[in-house]
């Protein structure tokens, strides 16, 4: 398994437990909005494991909580890169290899902010709901070469980011309100139903949006 992204910290992280797990881990520092960074994880993934069948897409940037008229032009253009561009870019350069492989599947992380957005997330929902039009044109393009393309998208998860906002602002309660299972996700979560999309039981699922959000979007 390859574990590319711009901070190493995390990064090291992972590979530790993926390692320890007995499994195989490379770690490449990159930039996913950035075509050369792109280019190097494939080329790098390819040397190190002679194949490549799984993607998946899942870099974001979460804080950038502004009004449209106080978001800048660079930071509109850092969360489209890092959420719509990184996909276009890893799935330009993997598809023709995980063809070459026999086939594999591409998931690329949406979120339920493409379907119901908020205030002062203009730049993360739009990158957000872009991804599911990509996700729809890959799946028609690349079904003939036997990959399958999916989106899937949390809801409120406890990443680290999570945490500290409900920390700060004291709103756990509120946020749990909304949602049907009355709880936030876990990471575990989000990891075992790409590993489903990533799996032979979803061998007849493509062009989809998987959303795991304990039912925040129905209420």
């Amino acid at each position: 398994m390859v574990v590319a992204g711009l901070e190493l910290s995390p990064l090291e992280e992972v590979v530790a437990e993926i390692q320890a797990a007995g499994g195989e881990a490379h770690l490449i520092q990159s930039d996913v909005g950035v075509v050369e960074d792109t280019k190097r994880i494939v080329n790098e993934t390819l040397a190190r494991f002679n194949a490549l069948h799984i993607l998946v897409n899942n870099a974001a940037t979460v804080d950038l909580s502004r009004r449209v008229e106080h978001l800048s032009v660079e930071e509109w253009d850092r969360a489209l890169n890092a959420s719509l561009r990184s996909i276009f870019l890893l799935s330009k350069w993997s598809a023709p290899h995980i063809k070459e492989s026999g086939g594999g599947t591409i998931i690329n992380l949406g979120s339920v902010g493409a379907t119901m957005p908020w205030a002062e997330g203009a730049a993360y929902c739009a990158a957000k709901a872009g991804v599911l039009a990509l996700t729809k044109v890959l799946a028609i393009e690349f079904g003939p070469w036997n990959i399958r393309v999916n989106t899937l998208s949390p809801g409120a998860i406890m990443t680290p980011n999570l945490k500290r906002s409900i920390e700060h602002f004291d709103h756990y309660d509120k946020l749990c309100a909304k949602i049907v299972l009355n709880r936030v996700g876990q990471p575990e979560e989000i990891a075992s139903a790409a590993a489903f999309l990533a799996s032979e039981d979803a061998s007849y699922i493509t062009a989809t949006n998987l959303v795991v959000d304990g039912g925040y979007l129905s209420l």
